[in-house]
């Protein structure tokens, strides 16, 4: 047993990488795996810390770990890694723009705002010119061609498109190569594992504020949207839609109960437009007042969380718009609603059963590729960026034999 066992250090010890499995995960990925198996099977399925995570693991992507040792056993880690990772626009267009990133990296150089405004403008048009292709000429005069580069880099971070150098666009501005690097990495790791999409799907991209509707994998509606405070997040998950509910009355849940409503008279809730039913609980009638608007869109889940109308029109014309309890409001409900073959009646409350299920995908993407093939950048707005990912485990030598031990019994 002995000799088994000192046979398996040296294995290990010595046993290498394959060179083109490791420059890919140092190129494309925050993995840090120091075999074969390691690498693959961080780059196939990740390397994400559930514990920070308001959402379904199901959502993502799954290998089987036995076919990952299987291919590292039979000496093609790489090219089974390879078959597996995505084919879609959306990721190789984020890995052509990590490689754009590199080759540019030695000229980057952001601006300070530390009071040189002369050097600032220089070096902004520099950020521009290397990241948006705006074709500047790097002198510290305010240009038009300067100006409409401001504008699309503030479209292009999801910033108030007003020309204005203000606090969050001089935030992004002042990211360095390496953290822009770093940011894109975590979110082509998340691009990896998302599950396929079929022909027709809803997705909601939390960071992003909006809504897009697909046909034969074409954009045919998109929308803004609210979605879930920082400390009352909207999950990532997916479900199908099943039931359009026209006038709907609102059921304030437990929660919102007792955090927001509890302390209140019966006079002040009615004022809210708030009234409790015969079984005590409180609710909201149907009506323009209701916090639901006139239609809800469910797809039964176990967050309850659904999209929905809203009457608080006025907060669709924030660029931040993260002010629900969870759910998603809907800039265009009733669009959504025609688009899904309904019209809208006033009345009581209607439910309406979808025959044709959508399937809605609730997910998290600070960067993306976008329909016009933009390289998209988007505040972390629930820090998973620093949460969700697993960061490297130091173990000390002495340590070796459970160590070893664990790795042995996961083959």
């Amino acid at each position: 047993m002995k000799i088994i066992y000192f046979i398996l250090i040296n294995t290990l010890l010595l046993a290498a990488a394959d060179p083109a499995l490791l420059e890919y995960q140092q190129r494309y990925s925050v993995c840090h795996g120091k075999d074969d198996y390691q690498i693959a099977k961080c780059l196939l399925n990740g390397n994400l810390n559930y514990a920070n995570f308001r959402g379904d693991k199901s959502v993502f992507r799954y290998i089987n770990r036995n076919k990952i040792k299987q291919a590292v056993r039979d000496g093609w880690a790489y090219e089974f890694t390879m078959q597996h990772v995505p084919q879609t626009e959306r990721y190789e267009g984020l890995k052509a723009y990590l490689d754009h990133l590199y080759r540019v990296r030695e000229a980057y150089t952001p601006p300070h705002f530390n009071g040189n405004e002369a050097e600032d403008i220089i070096r902004m048009k520099r950020v521009f010119n290397l990241l948006q292709s705006s074709d500047l000429e790097e002198t510290p005069e305010i240009t038009p061609s300067f100006e409409e580069a401001v504008l699309e880099y503030q479209r292009r971070h999801g910033l108030a498109v007003d020309g204005d150098i203000g606090r969050r666009t001089k935030h992004f501005l002042k990211q360095s190569i390496g953290s822009i690097i770093t940011k894109i990495k975590k979110n082509l790791m998340l691009e990896s594992i998302t599950k396929p999409k079929p022909l027709e799907y809803i997705l909601v991209n939390i960071p992003e504020f909006k809504m897009h509707f697909y046909e034969y994998g074409q954009e045919v509606l998109s929308m803004k949207t609210v979605v879930g405070k920082p400390k009352m997040r909207t999950p990532v998950f997916s479900r199908k839609m099943k039931f359009v509910v026209l006038n709907p009355t609102w059921n304030v849940p437990p929660s919102i109960y007792k955090k927001e409503y509890a302390h209140k008279s019966t006079h002040q809730l009615k004022k809210l437009g708030l009234r409790y039913g015969s079984d005590g609980k409180l609710y909201q009638p149907s009506g323009k007042r209701n916090a639901l608007g006139l239609v809800k869109f469910l797809f039964p889940n176990k967050f309850n969380v659904y999209m929905h109308d809203t009457p608080a029109k006025s907060l669709f014309n924030r660029t931040t718009r993260a002010y629900s309890h969870g759910c998603i409001r809907l800039e265009k409900p009733m669009e959504l609603l025609h688009k899904l073959g309904y019209s809208y009646r006033p009345g009581k409350t209607k439910w309406n059963a979808l025959e044709h299920e959508i399937p809605v995908f609730v997910e998290y993407h600070t960067v993306w590729v976008d329909e016009e093939g933009i390289v998209q950048f988007r505040h972390d707005i629930y820090g998973y960026e620093k949460k969700l990912f697993s960061k490297p485990q130091r173990r000390a030598p002495r340590r070796l034999r459970p160590v070893l031990r664990d790795v042995i019994s996961d083959f």
